[in-house]
């Protein structure tokens, strides 16, 4: 009896910090979701992010991974939700960005090389403080075969 209320402790702790660390801010790879199921997989793309810091300053870094057998050309706004329950969009023209992805490649962003910085995002262009930041999402995303 005892020893099955240790293991019922033991896993109620288990699911107590694993809920912990999925409202947590973090540096590893986050889904994007693409579909209303939630899904970050979308016409054969793959799409994630992550919160960090670069230079002092807070980012938000995308990855994409096209896993087609030909390139594909995103189009897209940024989006922000917030720990407040807000989305904060980007949608002006100017806001748009755009990225050719070769066939069966990724695409990330990074701090130590922006080639590609259209997969950065400045957390400050969104919110003044990073702990109000929950997730990043595409806003419009459109996924065109390149011919």
């Amino acid at each position: 009896m005892k020893r099955t209320i240790t293991n019922l402790s033991l896993l109620l702790i288990l699911i107590f910090t694993a809920n912990l660390r999925m409202d947590a801010q973090t540096t590893d790879w986050q889904p994007i979701y693409l579909t209303a199921g939630g899904g970050n997989l979308i016409e054969g793309l793959e799409a994630s992010f992550k919160s960090t810091s670069c230079n002092e300053s807070d980012v938000i870094y995308i990855k994409f991974i096209n896993h087609n057998a030909y390139p594909v050309k995103l189009e897209w706004f940024d989006a922000v939700f917030t720990q407040e329950l807000i989305w904060i969009k980007k949608d002006q023209v100017s806001d748009k960005r755009l990225l050719t992805i070769p066939a069966n490649s990724k695409l990330e962003g990074n701090c130590s090389n922006n080639t590609h910085p259209e997969l950065s995002v400045n957390v400050k262009n969104f919110v003044s403080d990073k702990k109000s930041f929950k997730r990043y999402s595409t806003n419009n995303l459109t996924v065109t075969a390149v011919q």
